[in-house]
């Protein structure tokens, strides 16, 4: 997996855990993820719903692209883990900016266990979470500090 001028290449082996969650339409050719925006209430679905779940209009929801700044809101360690996942990955709920109703489930990456703090300001990086057993790696959205200084890489989450 690269980036490559705003878009995500992926090598042959691997694949993003959801199809369309990552797009460099509209910030400057960085990639982020693209979410649905209710036309009706303005609520915003990551993953991506065509309908809108909240106030359940019958109008289909319009693309939209999200900012990749985040707040850490909780965090568990995972000791004991499923195939394919590396045990001690930091798994967070994390406050997305766009909406303060928008709250994603992502690893941590790229920081040590004891510098990761609630309240934390965090920003969107792809990586590669897991293998599956036919040996394809998965591709997914993770979150990284946005302070370069506690940025530990290959702490924290999975690495290649």
């Amino acid at each position: 997996m690269k980036i490559e001028n705003g878009e995500l290449i992926l090598e042959p082996d691997e694949i993003t855990l959801r199809p369309n969650i990552f797009t460099s339409a509209g910030r400057n050719g960085t990639l982020h993820l693209l979410a649905r925006q209710c036309v009706d209430c303005g609520d915003i679905s990551f993953p991506p719903f065509r309908h809108c779940l909240k106030c359940e209009s019958d109008k289909e929801t319009v693309e939209k692209v999200l900012n990749n700044d985040a707040t850490l809101l909780s965090y568990t360690i995972a000791r004991q883990v499923m195939p394919g996942f590396n045990p001690n990955y930091i798994l967070a709920k994390v406050r997305m900016e766009d909406d303060p109703t928008l709250v994603l489930v992502a690893q941590l990456t790229d920081i040590k266990p004891e510098d990761v703090a609630i309240g934390m300001e965090l920003t969107m990086v792809p990586k590669i979470i897991k293998q599956l057993m036919n040996g394809q790696k998965v591709v997914s959205y993770c979150f990284r500090p946005k302070d370069p200084s506690k940025v530990s890489l290959g702490e924290g989450g999975q690495s290649e």
